[in-house]
């Protein structure tokens, strides 16, 4: 070995030693960050050197990602990202030997953790991840595989991205949560779902759908024989993908001075499983609109919960139609 990289890789293992965990004086040298079969990650844990963490797992019984510690469904898009990465990472180059001990200490000082779970509390391999390299075509990046820590980092990268890997793994929940409200791609997981109008009462209604049998019934729960089944139907294959687009974080009054108000739409709907989700929408006032309401965003909430969200109003407005919609043709 060269005497002078001999002597660069003792003076970096000490700094690094402040978060290491190799046992006595082990030398490995680790470099396959790569995760192969993506499949087998059950949950992956993401930490900072500023005490923030989060955790992401999958459900077993639907294969779904959650947020650990809420009720919350992880963002589909963010985690698929870092699938993506955990299979496509590479290795760019070595740290040249002039750089290695000041990688080395920002490293040690300033990191992002990643721990890879194939088993519930069995870590299978840890990144740690520091700052892009000055061109942003790599990042500083060192692995541990299960109790093996490297010695020495790399600088790995993504092909065909350009930038830091490092600013794919954050710990906001708020940019980890599915913005999702109702989101069933296929119309035979919902079992009814209510819609009401407190504008309009006789425009609200019911829609059942049980072993392919739709079912209309009005505001009184009455069962309607003549209406639009196919326009029925089709309604329920608006809730693939109905989403907010904003947490409001609004002072406590502000927020019950809306909640106290009655709103201008109410959704209700139940799945397969009997899971309820209650949504109340909000239309905002502009005065200088000509219909004195927002044309572009209202707010919702979603099963009584102590939150405010705002909702645009070209991902909802498919969800509005009247009962008239479905029966003007019969009467």
């Amino acid at each position: 070995m060269h005497k002078k990289f001999f002597k660069v890789t003792i003076y970096s293992w000490i700094l690094f030693s402040l978060f290491s965990c190799n046992n006595g004086s082990s030398y490995y040298d680790l470099k396959d960050f790569a995760v192969k079969d993506t499949s087998q990650i059950i949950k992956f844990k993401i930490s900072d050197t500023e005490d923030n963490s989060i955790v992401i797992s999958r459900k077993n019984n639907s294969g779904k990602w959650e947020i650990e510690g809420s009720n919350f469904t992880a963002n589909k898009s963010s985690v698929d990202l870092l699938m993506e990465t955990f299979y496509r990472i590479r290795v760019k180059q070595d740290v040249p030997n002039s750089a290695f001990n000041t990688v080395i200490n920002r490293l040690s000082v300033r990191h992002k953790k990643v721990e890879i779970y194939f088993e519930k509390e069995k870590v299978f391999k840890t990144w740690f991840i520091g700052s892009p390299t000055q061109d942003h075509l790599g990042t500083y990046m060192l692995l541990q595989n299960g109790e093996k820590k490297s010695s020495k980092p790399y600088i790995t990268y993504k092909p065909g991205m350009y930038g830091s890997l490092d600013v794919r793994f954050f710990t906001d929940w708020k940019g980890w949560r599915s913005p999702k409200v109702f989101n069933y791609p296929n119309p035979k997981k919902i079992k009814n779902v209510s819609v009401n109008f407190s504008d309009k009462p006789n425009d609200s209604y019911t829609i059942t759908y049980k072993n392919d049998t739709i079912k209309l019934y009005d505001v009184n729960n009455k069962e309607l024989r003549n209406y639009d089944s196919i326009q029925v139907k089709h309604y329920l294959s608006h809730f693939e993908n109905i989403s907010y687009n904003k947490i409001m974080f609004e002072k406590q009054n502000v927020m019950d001075s809306i909640f106290e108000n009655k709103a201008h739409y109410y959704f209700e709907l139940r799945d397969f499983t009997d899971k309820v989700t209650k949504v109340e929408f909000w239309k905002i006032k502009d005065e200088n609109s000509s219909t004195g309401w927002d044309a572009e965003h209202g707010y919702i909430r979603v099963n009584k919960n102590n939150e405010l969200l705002r909702a645009q109003y070209f991902n909802w407005e498919i969800l509005f139609k009247p009962l008239s919609f479905y029966t003007r043709r019969y009467y």
